[in-house]
């Protein structure tokens, strides 16, 4: 009995110690295949995903430049390619209501004064008309006057951006193609947001 109960284990033993073998294997390819995942997303622009940029986002494919009619200070109509002039384009969603939007604002316009001529900083208010005058007092102070006032009281190009939510900051490139994007406020004056856009200009 005891003989006829070894033999008709060892087929089980083998099993499971082709199993334990099988999940070994798995386990070496999970960490070589999570190593080569995490080199490809510190290539390219991803290289500066860290610090104030740490959830910097390069998506497989952006939505296409909005073309949505938006409004100036002086409530003339125009879009975003208009308000690019052709430069590297930094566009940022805010909202008067939008406490991580008025805490970043200030990078945004240092970013402006250190690129002035060579990236456009572009914030778009989605406030509705009833905080228009106050949106654009707030924006000129809070930037000390670097940044342009575009509004879009529809609401329509946080759809056409695809953001889910307040702040969001979507870099474009000179042809108007986007080449980053970051959900949530951050540092656009930090040494991790100056290092991207020197090299989103260095490939112009």
């Amino acid at each position: 009995m005891d003989t006829n109960a070894r033999s008709s284990g060892r087929p089980w033993a083998l099993w499971a110690a082709m199993t334990m073998m099988a999940a070994g294997l798995l386990a070496v390819l999970y960490v070589l295949s999570a190593a080569t995942s995490k080199a490809s997303t510190e290539t390219g622009l991803m290289q500066f995903a860290r610090g104030e940029l740490e959830d910097l986002a390069v998506m497989e494919d952006p939505p296409v430049l909005s073309t949505r009619m938006i409004r100036d200070a002086s409530g003339a109509e125009t879009n975003l390619r208009a308000a690019s002039r052709g430069q590297v384009m930094v566009v940022n969603l805010w909202a008067t209501w939008c406490a991580p939007c008025i805490e970043e604002m200030p990078t945004l316009g240092a970013l402006q004064r250190r690129y002035q001529g060579r990236i456009r900083v572009v914030p778009v208010s989605v406030d509705g008309e009833g905080q228009r005058a106050r949106a654009q007092q707030q924006l000129a102070r809070l930037s000390n006057d670097s940044l342009p006032f575009l509004i879009d009281i529809s609401r329509g190009i946080i759809f056409d951006v695809g953001a889910p939510g307040m702040p969001v900051t979507v870099v474009y490139d000179a042809r108007g193609r986007e080449v980053a994007r970051l959900a949530g406020g951050a540092d656009w004056n930090s040494p991790e947001a100056v290092a991207l856009m020197d090299a989103v200009l260095a490939q112009r």
